[in-house]
């Protein structure tokens, strides 16, 4: 018997992940995706176009879920949508779900289970569901096409962390034999900061502001990643971005995976494409509207709680804040917004430190 499983969000990374649990065994039993030429495409063609490191072919799906109660007959909710929608989804299945209910945030980035669970109860959930987050994504993809995807690559280590204590290790007894590259992690905030996303994203957005709404060629549309995109200059700026993280996470005491460990990790000899078909755009805007205020602000502000400078990171939110005309101050994962109760619980020196050195300001 298949075990049923529901993908809120079909994008390049959402419908891979679809597309290769379903080879391994489960049932997509529903499916969301708020872009409606998704449920177009699939209605078009009778499915989910997938090629790429996993193999290629057409994922059937069932119609498109037209309400929240119908994904939740789901017992596995595996959301794949940008870290900054996380509270939106949570408000949208506050009504149906249950005890019983797994949710897998595909990936949280810093804190992802925590705003879930807690626009949940804003949202007046009743049911008090199992959520995890995973470190990253399981491919590195893209779409040419909105029901069609590409896989380049497929990672064979991902940590996850829980929410609450043994939420982890009961996403991993439920779904290691579905998917076994998920692996313990220590703990959700680390899982979050380790994350290496923001280092390849940040700075190859910063050093392309001038052509971000240009057509510049292949690097409008690339080969899924970064490689041509980046310069001497931008590479010695993601090296410097780097130590300033490691530095920050271990002086919260906290273990630090620099980028070539975690890469040793996922990617072991032929688990990446050399070559795969252009398309674009390779600069995408969530590279920041997802990164900064997920990732870059919560890391500036819980990095005040130990006393460490960010003078990189505070710069490149300064200069997005600039060029955009917006605070993602204001509206990120902030100490204030995701506790500091749960930091200390997660973060070993913020633990250590007197109840008045609590704060960020």
């Amino acid at each position: 018997m298949k075990d049923d499983w529901a993908f809120v969000g079909m994008g390049a990374s959402g419908a891979g992940l679809a597309a290769h649990a379903h080879q391994r065994g489960v049932n997509i039993a529903a499916w969301y995706d708020s872009d409606p030429a998704v449920e177009a495409g699939v209605t078009t063609q009778g499915g989910y176009l997938y090629s790429g490191i996993f193999g290629e072919g057409l994922l059937a799906l069932p119609s498109m879920a037209k309400t929240p109660g119908e994904l939740a007959r789901a017992p596995v909710i595996v959301v794949s949508v940008t870290a900054d929608q996380h509270p939106a989804v949570a408000q949208r299945l506050a009504g149906v779900l249950t005890d019983d209910h797994l949710v897998v945030l595909h990936c949280g980035y810093i804190g992802g289970a925590r705003v879930f669970a807690l626009a949940l109860a804003l949202a007046g959930a009743k049911g008090r569901p199992k959520i995890v987050e995973t470190m990253n994504s399981l491919h590195l993809a893209g779409r040419p096409s909105p029901a069609r995807m590409v896989a380049r690559s497929h990672k064979q280590w991902l940590e996850t962390a829980g929410n609450a204590p043994g939420d982890a290790q009961y996403a991993l007894s439920r779904l290691g034999a579905l998917w076994p590259e998920l692996k313990l992690g220590g703990n959700a905030l680390q899982c979050g900061l380790n994350n290496p996303n923001s280092l390849g994203h940040v700075p190859v957005m910063l050093g392309h502001l001038g052509i971000l709404k240009a057509d510049h060629g292949p690097l409008t549309t690339g080969v899924l990643h970064f490689g041509e995109a980046y310069t001497e200059l931008i590479a010695n700026l993601a090296d410097a971005y780097e130590q300033e993280r490691l530095t920050v996470i271990r002086a919260l005491g906290l273990d630090a995976l620099p980028v070539a460990d975690f890469d040793a990790l996922a990617y072991p000899p032929g688990t990446r494409l050399d070559e795969v078909e252009r398309f674009g755009p390779k600069l995408q805007m969530r590279y920041l509207t997802e990164d900064l205020p997920c990732d870059l602000v919560p890391f500036e502000d819980i990095a005040r709680l130990v006393g460490c400078p960010t003078p990189l990171t505070t710069a490149m939110i300064d200069l997005v804040n600039g060029a955009f005309r917006c605070n993602f101050r204001k509206t990120g994962r902030t100490v204030e917004k995701l506790g500091i109760d749960w930091i200390a619980e997660n973060a070993p020196a913020v633990a250590a430190l007197p109840a008045n050195r609590r704060t960020t300001r």
